[in-house]
């Protein structure tokens, strides 16, 4: 009999591709997914498609540092990113990769979520954990595109928890120009012009701090070496231009030293509150608001701001001065309004 009961549940002995070929043995803990499992080998037999299973004893740590030696290594956040999975690994108690499944992410993604609201010393949010499933999956897809794995990606079809989009943060008119001023007076030599390069094409901070003398030329700035390795130029004006080459080297680093904290306090002198995490990045939004505001073309800003899809660059969309203004004149009480005029 292919299916048998033992003392750890339901055994399924057999030989897909009959005498002679390879045995299979399989104990189950109920008798349907025994029979479903000699049902699925069969078929597969009879078509031609069924294959000896593989023979697999690598913990999951082991798939973390084969996937870094093959690949992660050539990522810009490669180390970060390893750092992060070797953590996920260890909390999830190193399994065997064979026996790790998609409900076992659930479990650990349900673990977390709940110390968030019962340990307030481990705070953390969906969308870390939206990061850490794409982190994981990634080891497995990759890995099979390699061909060193050949089960199947335990993480593919599992569905990311749902997000609220997160406002838009920018600086009003009045609070950039408050924010200026405190530039003005830091001691930083540098933290005001890098502000203004941000605010003026909409630079993340990183690249603007990093800016060399090299990549200022005709009147444009040349983005280089970025977070998604697209380069882009982006006009500047020439006031702009005259101060990044005014009393700057000629070549190399155009800024010293790190600026961030000097940014940091002049905020405060401000009187600008931000949400966490939206320190520096708050001027490439801003950049990006009033882009749209001013009416400008979502398509050009996607190639501004170096966007690699154009669905990263239309949440600016909403703040475009035309952007659902038919709300206003084509609502049930304006066409009761626009009703009584004519009666009346």
């Amino acid at each position: 009999m292919a299916v048998k009961q033992v003392k750890k549940g339901w055994q399924v002995d057999i030989q897909p591709e009959g005498r002679g070929g390879t045995r299979i043995r399989k104990t189950f803990l109920t008798k349907r997914e025994a029979v479903n499992f000699e049902f699925q080998q069969r078929a597969k037999a009879s078509s031609g498609e069924w294959s000896p299973p593989v023979k697999e004893n690598r913990r999951l740590h082991n798939l973390i540092e084969e996937w870094y030696s093959l690949h992660g290594y050539t990522l810009k956040d490669g180390k970060k990113r390893k750092s992060k999975l070797d953590g996920i690994c260890k909390r999830l108690g190193n399994p065997l990769a064979r026996n790790f499944s998609g409900e076992d992410f659930l479990l650990y993604r349900k673990n977390r979520l709940s110390e968030k609201q019962e340990r307030r010393d481990k705070l953390v949010s969906p969308n870390n954990l939206n990061h850490e499933q794409a982190y994981l999956s990634a080891v497995f897809g990759t890995l099979i595109k390699l061909r060193n794995w050949k089960l199947v990606n335990p993480l593919q079809g599992i569905p990311k928890i749902k997000l609220d989009e997160p406002d838009l943060i920018y600086l009003e008119l009045d609070q950039i120009e408050s924010l200026l001023k405190a530039l003005e007076q830091s001691s930083n030599p540098d933290v005001l012009l890098i502000s203004r390069l941000c605010l003026s094409t909409g630079a993340r901070w990183g690249e603007a701090e990093m800016l060399r003398a090299e990549q200022v030329r005709q009147s444009k700035v040349h983005f280089t070496k970025t977070k998604n390795s697209k380069a882009r130029a982006i006009p500047i004006d020439a006031e702009l231009e005259i101060d990044l080459r005014t009393d700057r080297p000629r070549s190399g680093r155009l800024f010293s030293g790190y600026s961030h904290q000097a940014f940091r306090r002049a905020v405060a002198r401000a009187g600008i509150t931000l949400p966490d995490g939206q320190l520096t990045h708050v001027l490439r939004h801003t950049f990006a608001s009033h882009y749209v505001m001013n009416d400008g073309n979502i398509l050009k800003l996607k190639d501004i701001l170096g966007h690699q899809t154009l669905a990263v660059t239309v949440r600016y969309a909403k703040l475009a001065p035309r952007h659902l203004a038919d709300a206003v004149t084509k609502n049930p009480l304006a066409t009761l309004k626009c009703q009584q005029s004519v009666n009346a």
